[in-house]
């Protein structure tokens, strides 16, 4: 593969790369999901000549992606960052009701179902659930056996069908009640 089919390639995946990046977690301050793909490409561009097959470039960014981030996390708990305050750090007043809340009640509650699965089931659950992978690919992805993906995505599964059903009985709670 020549460096302009893995340019078009690695490209076409930005997108679902920043997703995943996302709802991986390091989406929690807008510029860290950037930043993990940002490292993810810079890591991609240095070793373009590994990617065989440009219709593989999707599975190998994401396990660029998974790799990367798994190392910060190891890295933040192993050293806690610090950081001056600063006066532009203030947070602003929050809205009473997030507006996800209000123009897609569905979204929002699925995405924080996934949020409270535990890391490697919210991962192996998206990786199946929302990109497609097949149970091989993220099986290499997250380099355990594959009948350990399989285990976290049934229980994943299992956990985020309960918190929605949690969230709909609290909903219709709090309806019912007014």
């Amino acid at each position: 593969m020549d460096r302009r089919t893995f340019d078009r390639a690695t490209l076409a995946q930005l997108g679902a790369v920043l997703a995943f990046a996302r709802r991986m977690g390091a989406g929690r301050e807008g510029w860290e999901a950037e930043d993990l793909v940002q490292a993810t490409y810079a890591r991609a561009a240095e070793r373009w000549r590994e990617l065989r097959a440009p219709e593989k470039a999707r599975s190998w960014l994401f396990t660029i992606a998974r790799r990367l981030h798994v190392a910060r996390v190891r890295s933040r708990r192993a050293r806690p960052e610090l950081r001056l305050v600063r006066s532009s750090d203030a947070r602003a007043p929050e809205r009473s009701v997030p507006g996800a809340s209000v123009e897609r009640p569905e979204r929002a509650g699925l995405e924080r179902a996934l949020a409270a699965l535990p890391g490697s089931q919210r991962e192996a659950v998206l990786l199946k659930d929302v990109w497609g992978f097949r149970y091989e690919e993220i099986a290499e992805m997250m380099g355990v056996p594959i009948g350990t993906v399989r285990s976290r995505i049934a229980r994943g599964r299992v956990a985020r069908a309960e918190q929605l059903r949690a969230d709909d009985a609290g909903a219709a709670r709090r309806g019912g009640a007014s």
